[in-house]
């Protein structure tokens, strides 16, 4: 007679291993170790596909902060890295949290891509913020670490209050528009008037508009300045001489309406970013050119100072050491509406070089040293140049940093402009 099997109590389980030997476990005992193994086998994979996908992004960012690869791809590319610097914190912070989970979890491939991740993303924040403090202390301009970490992606290029939109020229059935800023606090020039700048965005000549200009204006009223910032006439709808022509139109506008805007017409300062760099140039450099009319006439278009933040001055020098020379070429081509070869007066007339002199406005240029679109050489030809001709000038080359330093507000490349910017406007002040 068979003898029964041994009887098992409620709540247990029982189980045969490969050789037939029984044995008993409580049924809780082997759910927790089922989900246990579950989840041991699924979290491992998770978190380690995260720590992969954040260790190729911190390499893309070091590559992008570090090679000069000659692509174009590669040089737009390295605006948004550039723009991100401090992003590089977001990163160590997202590394340094995917690390310590695999560490908990005894993932031990993505706890060394993370952990290296986190190391890299420190390395590439810790290295250009030291070269950019070293430049601070070299430039004698003070700076906030506290406004670097907590406010270093901010962008601040809402409308600011109390601006008014006004037509400052007409060309053709175009009305051209401008965006006045009232300064803020007591007005500091003689008779009770204030200062003025007048900005011009960038674009490469086509794209862009006035508000891109809304956080310096804001900074330069917050400063007593009278704040303008304009559009002008964008390819394909314009040329080379419609641009400075335009702005000459902002500034005479301006000049003419002094005593409406509270401004000293004898304190104008005209200030464009990269092609706005360039026009800002172009239109103080050729005041009384009949080469470069204003839009509108205007019996004075002069300004006091001209900044140049990483603009073109040499047309035939521009691509010589850019990693994008056919978007370069290709641009410059449609601006003059030609090559050299085809146009060579309108080629040589539209490079600020070409037109200095004695008695220039005096000129603070600033550029980024890692600059892959307009290089840094093309501010150093400029110097040189005033240099000879005697005009008052500044030129300022920032390490670690490309075009559009200043995109964001909070960053030390835009902290160090800005201290730069109101020296240069102490030394230039009458």
């Amino acid at each position: 007679m068979t003898s029964p099997s041994p009887s098992t109590s409620p709540g247990t389980s029982r189980a045969h291993d490969e050789d037939g030997t029984a044995t008993v476990g409580t049924d809780s005992t082997a759910a927790t170790n089922t989900t246990t193994t579950g989840k041991r086998r699924r979290r491992p994979w998770v978190i380690t596909t995260l720590a992969s996908v954040v260790g190729v992004l911190a390499m893309l960012v070091t590559v992008l902060m570090t090679a000069p690869v000659p692509t174009t791809a590669t040089a737009l590319a390295t605006l948004a890295a550039d723009a991100l610097h401090e992003g590089t914190l977001i990163a160590v912070l997202v590394g340094a949290v995917l690390a310590v989970i695999a560490w908990r979890r005894r993932a031990r491939a993505a706890l060394l891509i993370a952990g290296a991740s986190a190391v890299l993303m420190a390395v590439m924040t810790a290295v250009p913020a030291a070269a950019l403090l070293q430049e601070a202390d070299r430039q004698h301009v003070d700076v906030s670490v506290g406004r670097f970490l907590g406010h270093g992606l901010d962008k601040d290029s809402g409308r600011p209050k109390g601006t008014e939109t006004l037509t400052y020229a007409t060309a053709g059935s175009t009305e051209l528009k401008l965006d006045h800023v009232p300064g803020q606090g007591p007005a500091r020039n003689p008779g009770g008037t204030r200062p003025a700048m007048v900005y011009v965005h960038g674009g490469g000549w086509k794209i862009g508009e006035r508000s891109d200009g809304y956080a310096w204006s804001k900074w330069f009223a917050e400063r007593g300045y009278a704040a303008f910032t304009i559009d002008y006439r964008l390819l394909p709808h314009a040329d080379w001489q419609t641009g400075p022509g335009d702005v000459k139109a902002a500034v005479g506008y301006v000049r003419d309406n002094a005593a409406r805007f509270g401004v000293d017409p004898s304190d104008i300062t005209l200030f464009g970013e990269s092609a706005g760099g360039h026009l800002a140039m172009m239109a103080g450099y050729t005041e009384g050119d009949p080469m470069f009319p204003p839009t509108n006439p205007h019996a004075d278009t002069s300004v006091r100072r001209v900044i140049n933040f990483y603009g073109t001055t040499d047309l035939d020098d521009v691509t010589a050491h850019s990693t994008a020379p056919g978007l370069i070429r290709s641009a410059s081509r449609e601006y003059v509406g030609g090559t050299p070869e085809q146009r060579p007066d309108a080629w040589n007339a539209s490079s600020p070089l070409h037109h200095v002199r004695p008695g220039l406005p005096a000129t603070l240029s600033m550029h980024g040293a890692d600059d892959r679109l307009i290089s840094p050489s093309q501010m150093h030809l400029l110097d040189r140049a005033l240099a000879g001709a005697g005009v008052p000038h500044r030129s300022v080359e920032l390490p670690w940093t490309s075009h559009l330093f200043d995109l964001t507000r909070g960053n030390l490349t835009t902290q160090i402009a800005e201290g730069v910017i109101q020296q240069f406007d102490q030394q230039t002040a009458r």
